[in-house]
């Protein structure tokens, strides 16, 4: 378990567990019509919970860490959505 400065640490299995599930609730999702543990299934609790925890513990840190060129132009939402614009308008 990684600690931060002043007692600060990562989050439990458990504690993510929480997290995760009660945002699901918020967003309407409920996971417990899953099996909590079936390997055949396509999907179940305990793979979900799993990936929602690595997400959690490994995206954060690869988001903090990202330097954005100024000189680079942001991404543009729907590209294809301004293709018969621009055309109309001659480019």
């Amino acid at each position: 378990m990684h600690t931060y400065g002043r007692g600060m640490r990562d989050p439990t299995d458990e504690e993510l567990d929480t997290a995760i599930l009660a945002r699901l609730a918020l967003l309407g999702v409920d996971l417990s019509v899953l099996p909590e543990d079936e390997p055949e299934a396509p999907a179940d609790q305990r793979r979900i919970l799993a990936s929602a925890r690595r997400f959690l513990r490994s995206t954060p840190q690869a988001i903090a860490d990202f330097e954005m060129d100024p000189q680079e132009v942001p991404p543009v939402a729907y590209p294809a959505a301004l293709a018969p614009k621009l055309g109309e308008n001659g480019g």
